[in-house]
C-alpha cells in the first residue's frame, strides 16, 4: 500500500486535568519504589567527580560490563559490524520485541529538552518459575559513518531459549559475547550524537488490521533513525525512504525528539503513516480513533475514559486501549508542569521531578492494569547535553549516567 502521511496536532489536556492527577497516580498503583527502596535523585555527579570517573571506565571494546551488582545491567562498546550478513542473518532468529511501555517529553528549568522513558517486559525466569528477570545493555555504537550513539538493549531477545540471556548469564560459564552480536537490534531506545533520542512503544493490533511484517522491524528502526538522523525532521523524511517500509514495523510506534525541543510520535496503521507533535506516549495507537484497541486472551478491553475541559470538550482527540491509565497519569502531571504564559507553552520540571512521574507510571507484581509486567529499566535522557542515566530494575537510588561516546560519567 502506498504510504500517505497525515500530520496531526495533539493539545494535550489543560486544567481540567490537574484535578485527575491524584486519582490518576491511585490507579496506576505503583507511585511508591519496591519495598526497602527509596526514591533517589535524578543527578548528576560534580564536573571533577564525573572527569575521574570517566578516566577509569576504559572498558574493552566488544567486552561485556557489569554495571548493576544484581546482574541486570551491563555495558557494551560494539566491536563488529552489525549490517554485515552475519549479524543480519543472526537477526532473523531473534525475538519480536514487546515493549508495553511509557514516555514523556520536557524541559529542565534552564530550558534544556529531556526525553524520559519506562521500559516494561515481564520476562520470567521459566514457564515454571514467574519471578521477573532481565538482561539489559547499555549499548554504544560508533561505526564508521554512522552517527556514535549510546543506547539501551534488551539481551533476552537475542535468545530467547538461551538461559544464559537473563540475569547475571554473561558472569556464568559457557556465556560469549557473541550470543548478543544482534544488539544493536534490540535497543529499545537510545540518543546519538546529535542529540536525537529514539524510543519504541508497542500498540495492539486491532482483529482485521495488518500485524508488522518483520519479527523486529521496530528496533531496527530504531537503530537506523539513531544511525543516520540528526533531528525529526530528518527521522520522519527517513522513514518515508528508508528500505524497512511502515509495514515492517507497525507493531510499535515511535517516540522521536531532538536537541532543539521537538517530539513526535511516528506510527503506521496498516502501511499508512502519521506523524503526530505530542509530549506523552504509551501503548494505544494516538493517529487513531479507535476504541477497539486493545485485546487481552481474545477479549476486548475497552478503556474509554476521556479528560475534558471546562465547556466539557474532550481535551484528547484520540485515547483509547492499552495503557491509557499511564498514558492520563503522564499527562495530568505534566500539566502541572507547563508554562501557560510561554510563547512555547512547554513543560519544564527538574530532573527530580521527571523520575517520579517515570516511577508514578512503573509496572510491578503490583500493577495488574492489563495484565502484569514489570519496568526492566529507566532512561532520562539529554538531547542538548548528549547524556542518559539509567535506572536499572526499579533501582531507584542508583543512576548509571553515560554521554554518547560511550563514557561512564556517574
Amino acid at each position: 500500500m502506498k504510504n500517505q502521511r497525515s500530520r496531526r496536532s495533539l493539545t494535550l489536556a489543560g486544567r481540567a486535568a490537574t484535578f485527575a492527577a491524584a486519582c490518576l497516580l491511585a490507579l496506576s498503583g505503583c507511585a511508591q519504589a519496591p519495598a526497602g527502596q527509596a526514591p533517589a535523585a535524578a543527578t548528576t555527579a560534580a564536573a571533577s567527580t564525573a572527569a575521574a570517573t570517566a578516566a577509569a571506565w576504559q572498558p574493552a571494546k566488544g567486552e561485556l560490563v557489569r554495571l548493576d551488582e544484581d546482574g541486570y545491567l551491563y555495558y557494551l562498546d560494539y566491536a563488529k559490524d552489525y549490517y554485515s550478513d552475519e549479524v543480519l542473518r543472526e537477526l532473523d532468529a531473534s525475538g519480536a520485541t514487546q515493549p508495553g511501555c511509557s514516555a514523556f517529553f520536557t524541559h529542565s528549568p534552564e530550558g534544556d529538552p529531556l526525553t524520559c522513558r519506562n521500559y516494561d517486559e515481564p520476562h520470567h525466569v521459566s514457564d515454571d518459575d514467574p519471578t521477573f528477570t532481565g538482561l539489559n545493555v547499555v549499548l554504544h555504537c560508533a561505526l564508521p559513518g554512522k552517527y556514535e550513539s549510546i543506547a539501551v538493549g534488551d539481551a533476552v531477545y537475542c535468545g530467547e531459549d538461551n538461559p544464559l540471556l537473563t540475569q547475571g548469564g554473561p558472569d556464568k560459564e559457557g556465556f560469549s559475547v557473541d550470543m548478543v552480536d544482534t544488539i544493536p537490534y534490540q535497543c529499545m531506545d537510545g540518543m546519538n550524537e546529535k542529540g536525537l533520542a529514539v524510543s519504541i512503544l508497542m500498540v495492539d493490533i486491532k482483529e482485521g488490521d495488518e500485524p508488522a511484517r518483520m519479527v523486529a522491524g521496530s528496533s531496527i528502526m530504531v537503530r537506523r533513525l539513531l544511525d543516520n538522523c540528526a533531528d525529526v525532521d530528518e527521522a520522519i523524511a527517513y522513514v518515508d525512504s528508508c528500505d524497512v517500509t511502515p509495514s515492517d514495523w507497525q507493531s510499535c510506534h515511535l517516540f522521536v525528539t531532538d536537541a532543539a525541543g521537538h517530539s513526535v510520535v511516528i506510527e503506521s496503521r496498516n502501511g499508512v503513516v502519521s506523524t503526530i507533535p505530542t509530549d506523552v506516549v504509551t501503548n494505544f495507537y494516538v493517529g487513531s480513533d479507535d476504541i477497539a484497541d486493545s485485546y487481552r486472551k481474545g477479549k476486548l478491553r475497552e478503556e474509554a475514559v476521556k479528560l475534558v475541559d471546562e465547556n466539557g470538550d474532550p481535551r484528547y482527540r484520540f485515547g483509547y486501549g492499552h495503557g491509557y491509565h499511564r498514558f492520563t497519569t503522564l499527562a495530568s502531571q505534566l500539566e502541572m508542569h507547563r508554562d501557560a504564559e510561554s510563547e512555547t507553552y512547554r513543560t519544564q520540571m527538574t530532573e527530580d521531578e521527571a523520575l517520579v512521574m517515570l516511577q508514578s507510571v512503573a509496572q510491578n507484581e503490583h500493577t495488574s492494569a492489563v495484565g502484569k509486567s514489570w519496568t526492566q529499566f529507566s532512561c532520562l535522557y539529554r538531547n542538548a547535553a548528549k547524556t542518559v542515566s539509567v535506572w536499572s530494575f526499579q533501582n531507584w537510588q542508583k543512576a548509571y549516567t553515560f554521554n554518547t561516546n560511550g563514557e561512564l560519567l556517574s
